[in-house]
C-alpha cells in the first residue's frame, strides 16, 4: 500500500512538472509595432506613398526597421479620421521599444533621411505630410506571422 501511494505521488508530481515544462517552452511573439497613420496635403498622398516606396522604406531598413506594409485605404471613415483620398498608413516594426528609439534616431540621422524628407517636409511648398498618428503595438498571445529584423 505504501509503496502504491509513493508510486501515485510520483505520477502526480512528474505529470504536474510536464505541464510546467510545456508552458515554459511556449514562445511568445517578440516585436515592438508601430501604426503610422499620416494625413497627407491634398493631391498629395501618391507622391507621399512614392516616396516611401522609393526612398524612405530602404532608409529604414537599412538602419534594421522593418517595414512591415503600406497601405492606401479604399473608404473614408471620418469618425476615425480617415480619408480615403489623402490618408497613407504604414505599420513599422522592431524588436522592441529600445531598439525602436535606437534604430529611428539612426534612421532620422541618416544623411539621405535628412535630403530626401526633412529637406522637403521643412518647405512649404514641396510639404507633403499635414499630420502623422503614432501608435504603438504589441504582439497579443503567442502568434505573429511577421519577422521582426534582430
Amino acid at each position: 500500500m505504501w509503496k502504491w501511494k509513493v508510486l501515485a505521488l510520483l505520477g502526480v508530481a512528474f505529470g504536474v512538472a510536464g505541464i510546467g515544462w510545456g508552458y515554459a517552452q511556449e514562445k511568445t511573439a517578440v516585436g515592438f509595432y508601430e501604426l503610422r497613420i499620416y494625413t497627407a496635403q491634398p493631391g498629395k498622398r501618391d507622391a507621399l506613398a512614392a516616396r516611401f516606396a522609393s526612398r524612405t522604406a530602404a532608409i529604414y531598413k537599412r538602419h534594421g526597421i522593418t517595414n512591415v506594409g503600406y497601405w492606401i485605404p479604399k473608404q473614408s471613415d471620418p469618425e476615425l479620421g480617415i480619408s480615403a483620398e489623402n490618408t497613407f498608413i504604414y505599420i513599422r516594426g522592431y524588436p522592441s521599444k529600445e531598439e525602436r528609439d535606437k534604430r529611428l534616431n539612426a534612421a532620422h540621422d541618416d544623411p539621405e533621411f535628412a535630403e530626401v524628407v526633412t529637406k522637403q517636409e521643412s518647405n512649404p511648398a514641396t510639404k507633403l505630410i499635414v499630420k502623422a498618428h503614432n501608435i504603438d503595438m504589441v504582439p497579443n498571445g503567442t502568434y505573429s506571422a511577421i519577422t521582426i529584423t534582430k
